[in-house]
């Protein structure tokens, strides 16, 4: 069964959620969520990691959403469609549109909104490289490594569209309030029209200006100060002005939301705030965004923190139809491969140990066998050739000149290896053989005709089985002929019988003549071709007889030793 996790970390708490299953039917196995200690990285890291060892994270599939508040969505129109095209190109257009920004500072992803032949509109969302690299140096540093990573409005949306909230003639507006901002996605008709992301969230006590504009970069100590704990009186007081601040911005969306179709609810996730679910905004009620299947493990209440992180677990799954990827360039998760390296490398390196000790047996080998084909040769050549210094005459008495030369050159041949060159000789000196056979009248090439009495000898042996069998046959006549095969076919013999099989009935005696011809057609000598004769009965009924019974017999195929 598969099993993925999807996580997500915000600035103050972080969401865990593991499912077991498929895309489309699944169930929560754990879950868990917490406050982040502030300030201390080892801590988070240690927090991290001690939650996802308890809950039995699946290392090799995590993925995870980071803060919209570190995003910036703009839209972007380019002339073609290409996806290829848009990922060459996407960096430089939005370039202009993001002056607050490094360009090469900030990692960009885009979402196709429209799209023909002509044009495609994209959702184009910028994170800053250095924010991105925090959260996954603190992943890294709790034992894991995401696979991707994205931001908390597209795991709301594939969340959102995995369940029947989004059907093709509604439209919604989806928010997720976070620690220190706010994210909001225009839905019409299960396809994504908006995103944008409200710089306030719930546990922010130092709301942004009003007059703020979206992806502007705060000072490092307005960034600093909006997460500062207060006065719990001063607390309330400024949770309620947040609370208000992400009514009006919300309100402000569905107003100016561009949509077909009405839009029917805003759907809200995340953290609770006072009064704002049952409420109404504009004329749509708010309704909190419960994704979850049923009886799918997730809690009965206070569910909202964890939608984000089952969107992450759902795409982690092959789930999703939004697939943003965060991780490119150097942030980039370059599969699997890195995680097996240095194993691989390990291995790697004692198959090269392993088949350099095995060369080095083989060349010792080789060496030892060289030596003794060496022997073998020079000692094959002086029995061929003899020693004329020594006085010693060889085998060959009279060979011929090419293979006295070759024999007397033995070391000159370079070419082939000494195996080679008793090879080579074997081979001349079958030639010769054969040469000096045809010349005498000896050709093995040169077929004999067959012996028409051999072939009458297999089929008599054939019969006298029979009788050691039990039956009683008596030949009566007896044909051989040698007849040569036409049209390409082989010799062969025709026999033609006369016999009577006795027997005590005639039925006894068919069954004799049937044994008969299964034992003949049971030969490798046997052509196949028997020209079975009808049989007559004897005027005693004690057997039958059969006249001009032709068997074809192929000699060539019989062992003649055995017969």
């Amino acid at each position: 069964m598969a099993r993925s996790c999807g996580l997500r970390i915000g600035p103050r708490r972080y969401e865990l959620v593991v499912l077991d299953g498929s895309p489309k039917k699944h169930k929560i196995a754990a879950y868990a969520m917490g406050e982040l200690p502030v300030g201390d990285e080892g801590a988070v890291a240690a927090l991290l990691k001690a939650a996802m060892k308890e809950h039995g994270v699946p290392a090799d599939n995590v993925g995870v959403a980071v803060d919209t508040g570190m995003a910036a969505f703009r839209t972007l129109k380019v002339p073609f469609s290409d996806r290829a095209k848009i990922e060459e190109v996407v960096k430089f257009e939005v370039e202009s549109h993001l002056p607050q920004w490094n360009i090469d500072d900030v990692i960009i992803d885009f979402h196709v909104l429209e799209s023909s032949d002509d044009y495609s509109e994209l959702l184009v969302s910028a994170v800053p490289k250095g924010d991105l690299k925090h959260v996954l140096g603190l992943l890294e540093k709790a034992g894991t490594e995401p696979l991707e990573a994205e931001l908390e409005t597209s795991a709301m949306v594939n969340a959102a569209l995995a369940s029947d909230l989004c059907t093709a003639d509604n439209a919604q507006v989806l928010v997720h309030v976070g620690e220190a901002s706010t994210s909001v996605v225009v839905i019409d008709g299960r396809r994504v029209r908006e995103m944008r992301a409200i710089r306030i969230g719930a546990l922010a006590t130092e709301p942004a200006a009003a007059g703020a504009a979206e992806g502007e970069v705060e000072s490092e100590a307005e960034a600093s100060s909006v997460l500062e704990p207060r006065d719990p009186e001063e607390t309330a007081r400024r949770l309620e002005a947040a609370n208000k601040r992400i009514r009006r911005e919300l309100g402000r969306t569905v107003s100016a939301a561009r949509t077909l179709h009405p839009i029917e609810a805003v759907y809200v996730c995340g953290f609770e705030l006072p009064g704002l679910v049952g409420s109404r905004i504009q004329d749509a009620e708010v309704r909190p965004l419960d994704v979850f299947q049923k009886d799918g493990g997730q809690p009965a209440e206070g569910f909202g923190p964890l939608v984000v992180a089952y969107g992450v677990a759902l795409r982690q799954l092959g789930g999703g139809e939004l697939t943003p990827h965060l991780r490119r360039e150097e942030l980039r998760y370059a599969g699997a491969f890195e995680k097996v390296e240095l194993p691989l490398a390990v291995v790697a390196l004692l198959a090269v140990t392993l088949i350099g000790v095995w060369f080095i047996f083989l060349v010792k080998e080789s060496q030892f066998a060289e030596s003794k084909l060496g022997f073998w040769r020079d000692s094959s050549q002086r029995f061929l050739v003899g020693d004329l210094k020594a006085g010693r005459q060889g085998y060959l008495v009279y060979p011929s000149d090419p293979v006295q030369r070759y024999l007397a050159n033995l070391d000159a041949d370079k070419e082939r290896t000494k195996f080679e060159q008793l090879q080579y000789v074997n081979g001349q000196l079958k030639n010769e053989i054969r040469k000096l056979e045809k010349d005498l009248g000896q050709d093995a090439e040169i077929t004999q005709p067959q012996s028409a009495l051999v072939g009458a000898s297999l089929l008599l042996g054939v019969l006298e089985s029979e009788v050691q069998n039990g039956g009683r046959p008596s030949l009566r006549k007896l044909q051989s002929t040698y007849t040569i095969g036409k049209q390409g076919k082989p010799d062969y013999v025709r026999v033609v019988l006369d016999v009577v099989f006795f027997a005590s009935d005639t039925v006894q005696a068919t069954q004799n003549y049937e044994d008969f011809l299964k034992a003949v057609e049971a030969q490798p000598w046997c052509r196949g071709q028997i020209d079975r004769r009808p049989s007559t009965s004897n005027e005693d009924g004690k057997g039958i007889f059969v006249v001009g019974l032709a068997i074809e017999v192929d000699v060539s195929k019989a062992d003649i030793g055995k017969s």
